[in-house]
């Protein structure tokens, strides 16, 4: 079997989608022989991961993304090339020109550019239903990292779900522990009080933010002073009513982007994580901190309660009485978060990247 792999997320800037396909293919370059996998376009190696910028120098990253473009927008035949003697090449909706060969696949991550538009702007809408009406309906078969972006990828898209195979993210070892030096670095670094509550996650609406600092005004004077909410995370789109309702709230900051080496020191410095998105396609935000040990809020709907289980409290997104008084219940009822947290432990460690390449591999084998 040979794979090519659309690799082109490495070449960007970006944080959860990036970090899926590189930590997969460090362990699929070993599953399935290395070389048995190229990785287009053209990248002859896997090198360290960076959320803010390219995996590559700036010159191969611009020759490289520049033959997308020319994939995508002068239809030139790069892909084709590259393609010539795969068995399969697994695309991203990055490439928008896909070219004929022996089998197609993809990963959806989620369909909400398509099932709520409203949360997107309108360009990340139009280059996703560019992928849905041009490239879906040529792939052989389709994995999504969770049985709910599975039945939305056959409900809401049409496409058979016989062939759809979910196959959930892994969590990086790191997760499980920071050290005291990385702790007093992300404290220092961005300031963060002695006790907070922790929200992790891009600034744009599909997260919920505006309900999540309503909910948590609801909260008693004193558990809002003690347990400050801390918001994380890249700005992203639509995000002028969040930032104005981080503005008005009391005992609420917006720390802006955490690098990855200080992540999971500010997880296990958190008393309380929340997380009350609208969808997820998977949650890593949800499983980095059940890894971390931190009693978890998060959303009763879409993928969240497939990687919660019984490991944190689920609560209804739109319900802010119920959102507050699950806030209040985990940082009042110690013993109760604490049994919550040892349970999130022993579930994050039921999803590794390991189990991950290794059910990657096998839906390969089945293509083919």
């Amino acid at each position: 079997m040979r794979l090519l792999y659309d690799a082109t997320p490495l070449l960007m800037r970006s944080a959860g989608v990036k970090n899926y396909h590189h930590a997969l293919l460090r362990r699929l370059i070993y599953v399935i022989r290395r070389h048995q996998i190229e990785l287009f376009p053209f990248l002859r190696a896997l090198t360290p991961n960076h959320n803010e910028r390219s995996n590559y120098p700036q010159a191969a990253t611009l020759l490289r993304l520049g033959a997308v473009l020319a994939s995508n927008y002068l239809h030139l035949p790069v892909a084709s090339r590259a393609a010539a003697r795969a068995d399969i090449f697994h695309v991203t909706p990055h490439l928008q020109n896909v070219p004929r060969c022996k089998r197609l696949t993809s990963m959806l991550h989620d369909p909400t550019p398509v099932t709520m538009p409203e949360q997107h702007t309108l360009s990340n809408v139009r280059y996703f239903e560019g992928f849905v009406h041009k490239t879906l309906p040529r792939l052989d078969a389709v994995i999504t990292p969770s049985e709910a972006v599975r039945r939305d990828v056959a409900e809401r898209l049409g496409y058979p779900a016989e062939r759809v195979r979910a196959i959930p993210h892994g969590v990086d070892e790191d997760f499980f522990d920071a050290t005291p030096a990385a702790k007093q670095a992300a404290h220092s670094t961005y300031g963060l009080p002695s006790n907070y509550t922790l929200f992790v996650g891009s600034v744009e609406p599909r997260k919920n933010l505006v309900r999540l600092v309503e909910a948590f005004a609801l909260l008693p004077e004193s558990l809002r002073r003690e347990y400050p909410l801390v918001i994380t995370g890249a700005a992203g789109w639509k995000n002028a009513k969040i930032q104005a309702a981080i503005r008005r709230a009391k005992h609420v900051s917006l720390v802006g982007y955490v690098s990855r080496e200080l992540l999971p020191a500010v997880y296990h410095m958190s008393s309380l994580f929340v997380f009350p998105s609208l969808y997820e396609g998977f949650g890593m935000p949800l499983l980095e901190a059940m890894a971390a040990g931190v009693p978890t809020l998060t959303s009763n709907i879409s993928a969240l309660p497939e990687v919660a289980g019984d490991a944190a409290l689920l609560v209804d997104p739109l319900d802010l009485e119920q959102m507050a008084d699950g806030m209040a219940r985990l940082l009042s009822d110690r013993q109760y978060a604490a049994a919550l947290s040892e349970r999130a432990r022993a579930r994050a460690r039921l999803f590794t990247w390991e189990i991950c390449a290794e059910r990657t591999k096998a839906f390969f084998e089945d293509i083919v």
